[in-house]
């Protein structure tokens, strides 16, 4: 390992995240490597660190504390620790493969229940998802999305991104219960009602 590599920490990099919705259950749907990779494009990251997994925001905090985010860090950390130095500097991106982040997010939520209470972050008929994702803190890229981007097979919508903060994880809620409240009011093509 060289010595850049053991200076980079969890903190060295942006905690960011699309959000959606899907009508299938979250782990059918998976992206593949190549789907994410595209998706990232979209806001203008190239070197990423990624995953597939669709997570229900529910449970993004496992039993530990553990986001999304520090799994796939620490399991690339344990797997290929040099390959984070050459994301890092814009030379390579990581994919953490669905099945080694799907199971550590799926069934335990550990958000306070009264802050969770606070925001509604269902739709009848839909799973709602995030995708994480981290890119150097030395990045560029703009989370603002110009319209939704749908799947060609229509399998998922994505409605937004945005950047995890630790200090403030219910962003996370609040973007998505304003994507849904969105949704209700202008998206009968979604929504249905």
């Amino acid at each position: 390992m060289n010595d850049v590599t053991t200076q980079l920490s969890a903190t060295s990099w942006d905690h960011l995240y699309f959000y959606g919705l899907t009508k299938s259950p979250l782990s059918e749907v998976g992206l593949n490597q190549n789907m994410v990779q595209a998706l990232i494009g979209m806001v203008g990251a190239t070197a990423s660190v990624s995953t597939g997994a669709l997570i229900n925001p529910k449970y993004m905090l496992n039993q530990k504390g553990t986001t999304p985010w520090l799994a796939m860090y620490a399991l690339v950390t344990m797997k290929q620790p040099e390959l984070l130095d050459e994301v890092f500097n814009g030379a390579a991106a990581a994919f953490v493969p669905n099945q080694a982040i799907e199971p550590i997010f799926i069934d335990h939520i550990n958000w306070p229940s009264d802050m969770l209470a606070n925001y509604d972050i269902e739709l009848e008929g839909f799973n709602i998802f995030i995708l994480p994702f981290m890119v150097p803190n030395t990045s560029r890229y703009n989370l603002t999305l110009s319209q939704s981007m749908k799947a060609p097979d229509g399998s998922l919508e994505i409605f937004g991104a945005g950047k995890f903060d630790e200090n403030k994880p219910e962003d996370v809620l609040a973007s998505i219960q304003d994507a849904l409240v969105f949704i209700k009011m202008h998206r009968q093509d979604v929504w249905g009602k």
